[in-house]
């Protein structure tokens, strides 16, 4: 798939929800198969939904133009939707979720972020190693 297209698709799948979409490969009929991640409601806190990125395979259906005519799997299972919320849960009971304030070079590892939409979303910010993975 050229690069324009592929970039056009990333725009048009970014319009409904997905992020970090990666091309897998093109399919016979003008279908692609794609991985990415849906931001999906995982867990509603004081009234508000926190949305956290779910890893999802789709395939895209494309028209002629190269532009979007339908998406199969496009909605997270619910048992990735119960995993995602598991995680959270996790994150926030090890005081690894900060909020949007706090420097990312120590302390949390993911943020509670307002994307452009104004959702609450779940961001990772950092990585953190235990001294137990940093001996050899």
């Amino acid at each position: 798939m050229p690069r324009i297209k592929q970039q056009a698709l990333k725009t048009e799948l970014a319009k409904r929800g997905f992020e970090s979409v990666s091309v897998k490969r093109e399919l016979a009929g003008g279908r692609v198969e794609v991985e990415a991640n849906k931001l999906h409601p995982v867990h509603v806190e004081a009234g508000e939904a926190v949305y956290a990125p779910i890893p999802m395979s789709l395939s895209v259906e494309l028209d002629a133009r190269g532009r979007v005519k339908s998406i199969a799997g496009d909605t997270p299972s619910p048992a990735a939707v119960a995993d995602a919320a598991r995680y959270l849960k996790t994150l926030r009971e090890s005081g690894q979720v900060g909020s949007a304030a706090e420097r990312p070079a120590a302390g949390p590892t993911h943020r509670m972020e307002r994307d452009e939409q104004g959702r609450l979303v779940l961001r990772r910010k950092r990585f953190s190693i235990s001294q137990g993975e940093l001996k050899g």
